[in-house]
């Protein structure tokens, strides 16, 4: 039987045909559309009456905004790639990531924005413009809203994209890019507030000394925030997803949800009522938190990479794949080591070095289904994956024993040293200007 071919578009046709390209361009366009209204909303005038007397809340400049990205990126950038690296195995494609940042980051913030505020002047919280100075929508009303809203892609990705989100390692890494793009903006909003208010009084002392308290305090202390409620409901959503039972599909997700929305009221709430001086014993029990949740995270991934190697062998056994494929492909070191080796030989050896690994995972998810319960009918699925992983084995590095690094091809115009060196002693002379002749051989 000849091996199956790889027949595909060209890029730009497939670019153009995927849905993804237009989910992401309206995203773009979307956040700078919601982000630039929030601009606007922070940096005009704000007249307050208070004691019967009028005033004016001076707006965030431009250059407060400045400074406060400048100090909020480096705790967006590093979470953001922990949760990324934490998807390993059934890796979602960078329009799924970008989109769940974009949504937390621009989405979530606007709505959350507007209705907290709203909900200030509904508690009728004293404390002027900002309804975050008030402990009462801190505690009760912000908690339920901006879970909600940085859940909402969670519940989106759940509806349209079923079949993708089928580990909690997947689930639980869009929630903290969701949680994390709204903490960004958040960081930014309060770091901006905190250096525009340090400017503009002169009992708050020396602006920048007050602004890096707040970086100190919110970007590295207790920057764990957000990405902790957001996973409880990427947990629930997962724990729903990958279950046969209809009762556990619906209580899953609400139970996780909630869990969210109690943790963050609890962190507001102890954050605005217990004095300075005992927070040192609440962080550390949120912390001790994080670490239950890290080393659960870490036994994921492990039960992980057991489901992929066990569901692969499946295969193997059958004869449709090669002995080793199992133990490859359920090894995070052995595929890091082979992607890099396929680096190593070119682009398009390492491009196809990642669509087999996609491939192969696939798969295994998709057994794991099957085995599981939760889906049938995947024969015609399972048989183009394994034609698909048929005709990428030859381009791609599949092994990992004895695979090894190569040399980089330098391209043509690269200077290179020896041209032009001694002509080896095998090699007969050859004039520049005219061809070599040929002697006659000597007489007797």
């Amino acid at each position: 039987m000849p091996e199956p071919t790889i027949t595909r578009r060209p890029w730009w046709v497939r670019l153009l045909r995927s849905p993804w390209t237009w989910i992401v361009l309206a995203m773009i366009i979307l956040s700078a559309v919601l982000l630039y209204g929030q601009y606007v909303q922070l940096h005009a005038d704000v007249e307050v009456e208070q004691d019967g007397k009028k005033g004016v809340v001076p707006g965030i400049t431009m250059r407060s905004f400045k400074l406060a990205a400048h100090y909020a990126w480096p705790t967006a950038a590093v979470w953001s790639l922990l949760f990324i690296w934490l998807d390993r195995f059934r890796t979602q494609h960078l329009a799924m990531w970008f989109t769940a940042f974009a949504w937390g980051a621009a989405v979530a913030t606007s709505i959350s924005l507007v209705v907290n505020t709203w909900m200030s002047h509904m508690l009728s919280v004293q404390g002027g413009y900002d309804p975050s100075e008030g402990a009462g929508p801190a505690i009760y009303s912000a908690p339920f809203v901006e879970e909600t809203c940085k859940a909402t892609v969670l519940f989106l990705f759940a509806v349209f994209l079923r079949r993708r989100l089928t580990s909690m390692v997947q689930t639980v890494s869009l929630a903290g890019l969701s949680a994390i793009g709204f903490a960004f903006v958040e960081n930014i909003i309060y770091y901006a507030r905190a250096d525009n208010y340090a400017r503009i009084t002169i009992q708050a002392g020396d602006p920048t000394r007050a602004l890096k308290q707040l970086v100190l305090l919110r970007g590295v202390l207790t920057s764990f925030g957000h990405p902790l409620f957001t996973m409880m409901t990427g947990l629930g959503l997962a724990i729903g997803l990958r279950s046969r039972s209809r009762l556990v599909r619906i209580l899953a997700p609400v139970t996780g949800f909630m869990a969210a929305v109690i943790g963050h009221m609890a962190f507001n709430g102890i954050s605005s009522v217990v004095p300075e001086s005992q927070l040192k014993i609440y962080w550390f029990a949120a912390l001790g938190l994080v670490a239950m949740l890290i080393g659960f995270m870490v036994m994921r991934l492990i039960r992980e990479s057991a489901m992929v190697r066990n569901r692969l062998a499946d295969y193997a056994v059958m004869g449709w794949l090669e002995p080793r494929d199992p133990i490859v492909m359920s090894s995070l070191f052995k595929r890091c080591w082979v992607t890099l080796v396929a680096l190593s030989h070119g682009v398009r050896t390492w491009w196809r070095t990642l669509a087999f690994l996609r491939a192969a995972t696939e798969l295994a998810y998709l057994r794991d289904a099957v085995t599981r319960g939760t889906t049938d009918g995947t024969e015609a699925e399972e048989v183009a994956l394994l034609d698909r992983l048929r005709a990428l084995r030859p381009a791609a590095i599949t092994e990992s024993k004895g695979a090894r690094l190569v040399a980089p091809r330098l391209p043509r115009w690269w200077p290179r040293r020896g041209v032009g060196g001694p002509v080896p002693s095998f090699a007969p002379p050859v004039h520049a200007s005219r061809a070599a002749v040929s002697w006659a051989p000597p007489r007797p």
